[in-house]
């Protein structure tokens, strides 16, 4: 994931995964705390386009505020379609309020 003010790539989204879930999809991994999260084209942070979906096994690195330097251990999985409208609708939402603000 990359992005140069707030513009490129970023993951959003995070649904946890039970053993049952991963075991349903063929994968058998004994601890740490997967998650499914999507990958997304971003535009002042704000999540645009969806490009892909991945379960994420493990994470290392910073996070300091607008400077991340993350590394992923990941899986491509199906676009998750949930994950996919609520981050349309948290956009909309911004762009609603910034409208109502303006206005």
């Amino acid at each position: 994931m990359y992005s140069i003010n707030g513009i490129g790539t970023s993951l959003y989204g995070k649904r946890h995964l039970t053993k049952k879930d991963l075991h349903s999809i063929g994968i058998d991994v004994e601890g740490g705390n997967p998650y499914i999260a999507t990958k997304w084209f971003v535009f002042l942070f704000l999540p645009i386009i969806p490009l892909s979906s991945w379960i994420v096994f493990s994470e290392t690195g910073s996070d300091i505020g607008i400077y991340a330097d993350k590394q992923y251990q990941m899986l491509p999985v199906n676009l998750n379609w949930n994950q996919v409208f609520k981050g349309w609708a948290i956009t909309l939402g911004i762009f609603i309020l910034l409208w109502l603000f303006i206005w």
